[in-house]
Parts: structure tokens; sequence; C-alpha cells
């Protein structure tokens, strides 16, 4: 079986961080995916659903939706299984819904590996650093600012938690052997 990994990240305010941190987050995990397990790995999707932050160009949930829907099918028509890589949060339940509703496997990077993340903070760039980015940790505020309510729009800056050691090649090594199991048998 041919498999193809799609980075999904989002084009979004990320304080002094580039705007394309989460697209460069799951690109480097779908290229280590790649590389345990054999495929191809697609061009990132760097528009996605980010309507919570101001200064960012997202898609319509129906849009991103027909754009995985479309790139699916295409997959399907090569005889290739879509793996989406997801590393922005705002995308998460779109995307489990539309991998079952298509057919397609959806690795949920930071719930995949259980870290705890916010945006723009030390738990983010301990990350991107582990995949070889070179990032200093910016100023953020603890926490995250909204709390059993969700607001229409997030106050702009960094959020979070500390970030520190986070053994991501072990968790992405861990990716890569359930997937093996679910792909190849």
């Amino acid at each position: 079986m041919r498999v193809a990994f799609l980075p999904l990240g989002s084009y979004e305010q990320h304080g002094p961080l580039p705007k394309d941190l989460d697209a460069r987050i799951a690109s480097a995990v779908a290229r280590r995916l790649a590389e345990l397990l054999g495929g191809e790995v697609l061009p990132p999707l760097y528009y996605s659903c980010s309507w919570e932050w101001e200064d960012s160009v997202s898609l319509r949930v129906e849009t991103l939706a027909s754009v995985l829907r479309d790139i699916n099918f295409s997959l399907k028509r090569l005889g290739k299984e879509l793996v989406v890589v997801n590393a922005h949060g705002g995308n998460s339940g779109l995307v489990q819904a539309v991998g079952r509703q298509e057919g397609f496997y959806v690795v949920d990077f930071w719930k995949a590996c259980g870290i705890k993340v916010g945006h723009c903070d030390g738990a983010e760039v301990s990350v991107a650093k582990a995949l070889g980015m070179e990032l200093e940790v910016p100023e953020y505020r603890k926490g995250w600012p909204e709390g059993k309510v969700s607001l229409p729009k997030l106050p702009a800056g960094c959020w979070g938690f500390e970030g520190g050691d986070l053994d991501v090649e072990s968790c992405i090594k861990e990716i890569a052997e359930e997937l093996k199991n679910l792909l190849f048998g």
C-alpha cells in the first residue's frame, strides 16, 4: 500500500515566531513518519481553520473539508492512502470528522503525543526545537485566555505552558508503529 502524508497547519499570529509554525511542525513530523514507514510527503496546507486568532488567514470550515475530500479522492484514484498530520488545534475536530466520513487517517500530533500546548508557548517551541528548528521561547502569558465559554476571537499574543525536554522522537516512533499496523497489517 502506498501512503501520502499531508501536513496540515495554519497561517496565524504566533507573536514573534513564524506565522506558519504549525505547518512547519506538521511538515517535520510528516517527513519523519515517511522516513520510518515509506511514502511521500505532500506539500503542506498552510491555510486551515484558524478563526480563533486575530491576524490569521483562514479557510471556511466547508472549504477545508472540501479540500481534504478532494485530496483524498485524488489519492484514492492513484491507489494511495491519505494520512493527515495535523499540528493546529483549531483543525482537530473538523479533520477527524472528515477523516472518518471520507476514510482517511488523521494524526492529531499534540493529542497523540499527550503534549499540553498553548499558543507560541514553551511547549510549542520545545517541540519545534526537537524537530530541528531554531527558535527562542517568546514571552507568553501562563494558562489560556478563555474559561468555560469559548470566545469569538482570542486576544493576540502568546499563551500557554512550560516546555522542557519533550521526547518527540519516541512519540513519532509510536505513531509510526500504530500506522504501520493499521496500514500494512
